[in-house]
This record gives C-alpha cells, sequence and structure tokens, in this order.
C-alpha cells in the first residue's frame, strides 16, 4: 500500500488566481481536512526562480503553519531552498530524474510524476517515485484560449494506473475531478486525488475540498 503519509489531496496551484487566494483557499482547507491528509503543489512555469523561490517560502511557512505538505512542480532547488517536502517531475520520471531530484532535496523527499498513459506508470514505478498524478481522467478547460484542450481518458486510465502500479506506488486522479465524481475516482482506485480549480476556482474552496476528501471514507 502507499505510505501512510501519502495525503489524500494535493492542490495544484495556477498562478491566474493570484497568490493572496491561494493562501487563503490553503488555509480554508486545511481547516476542514483532517492534518496530513492535504497536501499542495507550487506549480508556476512563468515565474521567474527567485520570484518562484520567494513565494515557495511563503507557501512552506503556510502549510507547516498548518500540518500540510508543500510539494513544488519540476525544480528541485527551490524545493530544496524552501525547505519543501519534494517534488513533481513531468514525463514518468525519464532520464533519471525522481533519483536527481531525491539527491537535491533529500532522500527522504516525496517524489511525484505525471502520467499521461500506461507507459508513465512503468516508468515511474522503475524510478522509485512514490506517486503518479494520471490525467486528464475527466475533461477540463485549457489554462488559456490559446492551449490545446486535451482528450478526457476516462476512470480507465486510473484502473489501468492501478493493475500497473506496485502496492507501494499511489495513484492519484486529476483533471476535471470535483465532488459529484470523486468517488468514482476512488471506486475506480485512485489512492488520492488532485485537483486545481475544484478548490481555487470554486466559490466554497473549504466544501469543496472536504466533500472530495469524505468520498475516500466510502471506500
Amino acid at each position: 500500500m502507499p505510505s501512510s503519509d501519502a495525503p489524500r489531496l494535493i492542490l495544484i496551484t495556477d498562478p491566474s488566481f493570484g497568490d493572496d487566494v491561494i493562501v487563503r483557499c490553503v488555509r480554508a482547507v486545511a481547516r476542514v481536512l483532517p492534518r496530513g491528509a492535504f497536501a499542495v503543489q507550487l506549480r508556476d512555469k512563468r515565474r521567474p526562480r527567485i520570484a518562484l523561490r520567494v513565494f515557495a517560502s511563503e507557501l512552506r511557512q503556510v502549510t507547516r503553519s498548518v500540518g500540510a505538505k508543500l510539494f513544488v512542480n519540476g525544480d528541485a532547488v527551490v524545493a530544496r531552498d524552501a525547505g519543501a517536502d519534494g517534488v513533481h517531475v513531468g514525463g514518468g520520471g525519464l532520464d533519471g530524474q525522481v533519483a536527481a531530484a531525491r539527491a537535491v532535496v533529500g532522500p527522504r523527499a516525496w517524489i511525484s510524476v505525471a502520467a499521461h498513459g500506461d507507459a508513465d506508470v512503468v516508468r515511474a514505478a522503475e524510478g522509485g517515485a512514490d506517486a503518479v498524478l494520471v490525467s486528464p481522467v475527466f475533461a477540463t478547460r485549457p489554462p488559456s484560449l490559446h492551449a490545446p484542450s486535451k482528450a478526457a481518458r476516462g476512470l480507465d486510465a486510473i484502473r489501468s494506473a492501478r493493475r500497473r502500479a506496485p502496492d507501494s506506488l499511489a495513484v492519484y486522479a486529476l483533471g476535471g475531478v470535483t465532488a459529484d465524481n470523486a468517488a468514482q475516482c476512488v471506486a475506480a482506485g485512485a489512492d488520492g486525488i488532485a485537483l486545481i480549480r475544484a478548490v481555487l476556482g470554486h466559490v466554497e474552496p473549504a466544501c469543496s475540498a472536504r466533500a472530495i476528501h469524505d468520498a475516500f471514507a466510502r471506500r
């Protein structure tokens, strides 16, 4: 089974919502979830590294105060400097990315990997990752008007990932997951849910996060 330290929910940040909104959502969600059930993945590919480091340090203080983990997307150096708990890497963890990230952040760093297909799941497992984020499960809006939409892979993507993943590799559902369909992801074998707009874009982010988290109670 995946580590007991694995969070049920991972909030992936989106810079279009603004730093203040992100921080408020993190605090609000952490208040309604069990301690340790929640993590934040800082994702901002456009922000200069020095600015990313500043915001990562702010989020580290916030997450530490509420008992949540912090991961940084794609930059192990910023993760290390901010005292984050881990790193998210892309592409199935190709070319030793998992080992390289852990060498920078530390041997106990929690490393997740993007999984857009079954081959990514297999490579992540072989590379020693702790988790895969399987996406997109359901239809999602593109990040901008100029970005192409990605075809939804459906619940079979979770089932297939779970079959190929060793018991120690946590499988997260990402993409279009809401309180209305989270239970379907859990039933398909998801160990956790990764969220963006279902929290950041919700009028009541804490209520949305709690409803999604509670889908695991019915597993």
